[in-house]
């Protein structure tokens, strides 16, 4: 048996071919590359702004608490003031009452 030698063109055709298959492989592998790439640099965008919801949701809940807290003060002040609010009703009806009981004793005098 005997092998045939390619013939120099048959040579460089298959080099040729053999160039043109790797740099199509190679064109795909670094368009994957590139998809991967953007990929990446999408899910850091994602990370950043899941950061960024975290910290304003800590600084809402932050802020809540100190509404929260001032809601509580002022509801422990109007109570007080409730209290002393009734007093003052009461002393306001008594003096009422003595002062027209006073001005009927005078009128039928």
């Amino acid at each position: 048996m005997t092998t045939k030698r390619p013939t120099a063109a048959e040579a460089i055709s298959q080099i040729q071919e053999h160039i043109s298959r790797d740099e199509n492989r190679l064109d795909r592998i670094e368009s994957k590359i590139d998809k991967l790439a953007e990929t990446m640099i999408s899910l850091a965008r994602a990370e950043e702004k899941l950061i960024s919801l975290e910290q304003d949701r800590v600084t809402i809940v932050e802020r809540l608490n100190k509404h929260s807290d001032r809601i509580d003060n002022v509801e422990s002040k109007v109570e007080k003031n409730e209290g002393a609010l009734n007093v003052i009703s009461k002393v306001f009806w008594i003096c009422l009452t003595a002062f027209v009981g006073a001005a009927a004793v005078q009128y039928l005098i």
